[in-house]
């Protein structure tokens, strides 16, 4: 299977975002090759820096701030905690971005190139993105219990 070499280049490339100078003109248009889905967001690697870890997406892929998460009142929560068990007063770090606070639209098939949701009809992960197209197409390369479990017939 092709490797377009997505996520390899952690922090060095234009479109990595750690979410901490996210400006809005990062914004661009998502549409799913398959399914249509068309979204405002974000694209790149994503890092968001909590207290005691640093968690990372392996790949670059679409995203936003997660629309439906009420993330004043997570702020707050984390604020009352942090002042119960520390004793310390207001930080800029108890209203930093959460892992929580990303919600995923997709990213690029590994394969083809395309641009795909992450629907379980428009794409899977299996180390890397690829489009279901692109499992089908190329079933043999992966495992006969991956492909089992995703549903999609062996039959050669």
């Amino acid at each position: 299977m092709g490797d377009a070499g997505r996520g390899s280049s952690h922090g060095s490339g234009s479109n990595y975002c750690d979410l901490k100078d996210d400006g809005v003109e990062n914004v661009i248009k998502f549409t799913c090759f398959l399914c249509g889905l068309t979204e405002n967001c974000r694209y790149g690697l994503v890092e968001t820096s909590g207290r005691t870890h640093t968690y990372r997406y392996k790949d670059e892929m679409y995203y936003m701030m997660d629309p439906f998460r009420n993330r004043s009142a997570v702020n707050e929560r984390r604020l009352t905690q942090t002042r119960a068990n520390t004793g310390s007063k207001t930080s800029e770090e108890s209203k930093a971005t959460s892992i929580f606070d990303i919600l995923v639209l997709g990213a690029i098939c590994s394969k083809c190139g395309q641009p795909v949701c992450i629907d379980e009809n428009c794409s899977v992960f299996y180390t890397k993105t690829f489009c279901i197209i692109c499992v089908i197409r190329e079933k043999i390369h992966f495992p006969r219990k991956f492909i089992e479990i995703i549903g999609i017939n062996f039959a050669f």
